[in-house]
């Protein structure tokens, strides 16, 4: 959105922790497997996080299927969609994400967020 001095404004904000509550602590708490609840900010290479979870689902026979019925009974936080309603009034916004496309579909539909709105690096799915 351009303002009166002919400058875009651009925000850009993570989806997890800002609009929505975090994927991976909700699939600890549905499934009770606390070592699920580590996040990058506690394991900061992402590869290394990813297959330490994967390990763990496997072990304990989580699907995708699984962890997508989780999602999709979690809810945008407090004041999300609304929040985010407003800076789209005001700003061009951008949803960041690290989680995968296969995970973040559910929660974004429910923040209204448009799919060109959001940029989510990684699937599932393989190409």
């Amino acid at each position: 959105m351009r303002t009166g001095n002919n400058r875009l404004n651009i925000i850009c904000a993570d989806m997890e922790g800002i609009f929505t509550p975090e994927i991976w602590i909700n699939v600890a708490k549905k499934t009770g497997i606390e070592a699920l609840k580590l996040t990058t900010r506690d394991v900061p290479d992402y590869d290394v996080l990813m297959r330490h979870r994967l390990d763990i689902l496997k072990r304990h026979g989580i699907t995708l299927k699984d962890i997508q019925k989780v999602i999709s009974g979690m809810d945008p936080l407090p004041g999300a969609v609304a929040f985010l309603d407003w800076m789209r009034s005001k700003f061009q916004v951008i949803v960041v994400s690290d989680t995968y496309v296969e995970f973040a579909g559910p929660l974004l539909e429910k923040l209204g967020a448009p799919p060109s709105s959001v940029t989510i690096s990684r699937s599932m799915t393989k190409e």
